[in-house]
């Protein structure tokens, strides 16, 4: 959403912040609505330090000078500082959607954006509205959709809600990202996790003042922003419903202390001959040139006692969503094309037979070794993680499993591959041209709009299928159709097999971009 015009102010007088908070109001689809953006939710002091959560705004200095209460609210915060990907290209998205160049930050990017119906800020019948807390993806290095970003604007989410007589508020907070929020060998770590937590917490002390209700908190995220949502089921996060969409800990579990200080010892050589100081001190522009160099297209979460025996757990949720899309592996389609294909079958030939002949991963296959890794590698990272959690979640509270097969209409040939449901779920880009793909959008949004609202999104016993051709309808998990969809038969026979892990680590290791 661009903040190039200036639309007109909308205040609101928030009892627990202390302050009036100065936002934004416009329409979407004829829906009056407000935004608010660059709330402080935390305060961070120095590098790798621990965020504190905002309680009050009374009294804080805030842009030229003013008190927060006259002048926050209008503009969107900064993000942390990032090396940058066009969010265009793996989207498929042509260059006339161009997003404005966001301000960076390292100290100063735990700032949030929510986005409420107008009506909500008028004194009514008391009514509380549910809440969304979006995480934005990205690789854990990027920001995949910010909340300024056309991508991940809630707005149109927000609009239908109240179309649907279900009105919800949707908050977006900006966290710390890549190196600035891993930590360094001692110290605190997994700051990304850390900033959102304060989110969290301070959307449970704070949304009232906006309408919201504190106890109906929906706590979301797509990609490396899934990775988050469903480490936060395992964290204690005052939440009561979660949605993974296309992540998991699955696709990104938490590494131990080996692995975090082969990553940290040649960015740490490289900066200090950049800039001749350590990681703690060095400018943010050579710990940026460093990641690029060492070509640090992901990062994980680093291995904390809380996270050790994530896979033994139950998710803490009432109720919870997941689900994946059909070609997740693009974001390694390069990575493997480039490999000659003896190199392939290298790879892959720890793979058990039964598995080996199901994905064409043999020498005497005719099948492209690379396509086949592919598949192999959107079934293991992400498919399978989706039948399991939903399977093991199912028997114990209500649980809703979808997939998206929906192709992205800018780029058919693509097929519904990784990110496209934030081109159907955000609505951020004009579908009129493609009427199938513009329905299923609106499919999904209704269906999040109703399990934010504590309702069924659809039959919690079968799987959602957007798309293909624009049909939307749900599959018998025990059905051919959604067997042949998903490989149903690789994912029993990779509950069986030994050694898939290896395999596909080998496959996808240092080959993944946003680029793709």
């Amino acid at each position: 959403m661009s903040s190039t015009h200036s639309p007109p102010s909308v205040s609101i007088q928030h009892p627990c912040l202390g302050a009036t908070l100065l936002g934004v109001r416009y329409e979407r689809e004829g829906v009056a609505l407000a935004q608010f953006r660059g709330v402080k939710y935390a305060t961070v002091t120095r590098r790798w330090g621990r965020p504190e959560g905002v309680r009050g705004l009374e009294g804080r200095e805030g842009r030229e000078g003013l008190q927060v209460g006259e002048g926050e609210g209008r503009e969107f915060g900064p993000v942390c500082p990032q090396n940058h990907v066009d969010i265009r290209r793996l989207l498929r998205i042509s260059d006339k959607y161009e997003d404005e160049i966001e301000k960076e930050d390292e100290l100063n990017c735990t700032n949030l954006v929510v986005t409420l119906p107008g009506e909500a800020l008028k004194v009514g019948d008391g009514r509380k509205l549910p809440v969304m807390i979006w995480i934005h993806g990205g690789s854990q290095v990027v920001s995949f959709g910010s909340p300024a970003s056309r991508c991940c604007d809630p707005s149109l989410l927000v609009a239908t809600s109240v179309k649907l007589g279900k009105p919800m508020i949707v908050v977006s907070p900006n966290y710390r990202l890549n190196i600035f929020a891993f930590g360094a060998r001692t110290g605190e770590k997994n700051l990304a996790l850390q900033d959102q937590r304060c989110a969290i917490d301070w959307v449970v002390e704070h949304i009232g003042g906006f309408g919201g209700d504190k106890n109906n908190i929906t706590l979301a995220g797509s990609s490396a922003g899934g990775v988050y949502v469903h480490a936060h089921t395992f964290l204690g996060a005052p939440i009561q419903r979660a949605i993974l969409m296309s992540g998991s800990l699955y696709l990104s579990p938490p590494q131990p202390t080996e692995r975090n200080e082969a990553f940290l010892a040649p960015l740490e050589k490289l900066v200090y001959e950049d800039s001749g100081k350590s990681l703690e001190e060095a400018p943010t522009e050579s710990l940026l040139k460093g990641l690029k160099s060492l070509n640090v297209n992901s990062m994980w979460l680093r291995e904390t006692p809380e996270l050790k025996d994530w896979r033994d757990r139950m998710e803490d949720v009432e109720v919870l969503m997941v689900g994946d899309v059909e070609y997740e592996s693009i974001l390694w389609h390069n990575g493997l094309a480039a490999l000659p294909y003896a190199d392939v079958h290298s790879l892959t030939s720890g793979l058990h037979p039964s598995l080996a002949e199901e994905y064409k991963l043999h020498p005497s296959s005719t099948s492209p070794p690379h396509l086949s890794a592919l598949s192999l590698i959107s079934t293991h990272l992400f498919h399978h993680p989706t039948y399991r959690i939903a399977a093991r979640s199912r028997p114990k509270k209500p649980t809703y499993q979808y997939l998206i097969d929906e192709p992205n209409p800018f780029s058919p040939a693509s097929r519904a591959h990784h990110g496209v449901d934030l081109i159907y779920l955000f609505g951020g880009y004009d579908l009129s041209e493609w009427p199938e793909a513009e329905g299923v959008g609106k499919e999904m949004r209704a269906a999040w709009v109703r399990f934010v609202s504590e309702e069924e999104p659809w039959d919690p016993e079968g799987c959602m299928a957007f798309g293909p051709g624009g049909k939307c309808a749900v599959l018998d998990l025990k059905g051919e159709e959604w067997k042949e969809r998903r490989k149903g038969k690789a994912i029993d026979l990779m509950g069986e097999h030994e050694g898939v892990p290896g395999v596909v680590g080998g496959l996808v290791r240092g080959r993944i971009s946003l680029d793709n």
